[in-house]
């Protein structure tokens, strides 16, 4: 993920090419299971890639790590061990800012 102030995705690498980031469609905050050991707080993007596709990447803040549920966008070691949607990495990016607290409310 190649990202800009603010951590906002400009291009992602997919299949070993960079993808310009075309548009942005939506982004959102999801912050749940903050009771538990394992608490979720991730920032998701919608984004449209060169040369038109629809993809979702989320920023997990609390793994400091880019993620997809896109296999054809992880990078290629994640790509091998990924079986269904499981969330695999992304290329590594900068730390972007940290976003506000809440349950789930949209970004931005």
């Amino acid at each position: 993920m190649i990202t800009g102030p603010g951590g906002v995705p400009h291009a992602v690498m997919a299949q070993g090419r960079r993808r310009i980031v075309t548009a942005i469609l939506e982004d959102w905050l999801v912050q749940d299971r903050w009771w538990t050991e394992d608490p979720v707080d991730r920032h998701y993007f919608e984004l449209v890639v060169e040369p038109g596709r629809r993809v979702v990447v989320f920023r997990d803040e609390r793994r400091d790590e880019w993620l997809t549920h896109d296999p054809a966008l992880a990078a290629p070691a994640a790509r091998a061990r990924a079986q269904g949607p499981r969330d695999v990495p992304a290329r590594p990016a900068p730390r972007p800012a940290r976003p506000g607290d809440g349950t789930i409310r949209r970004a931005g």
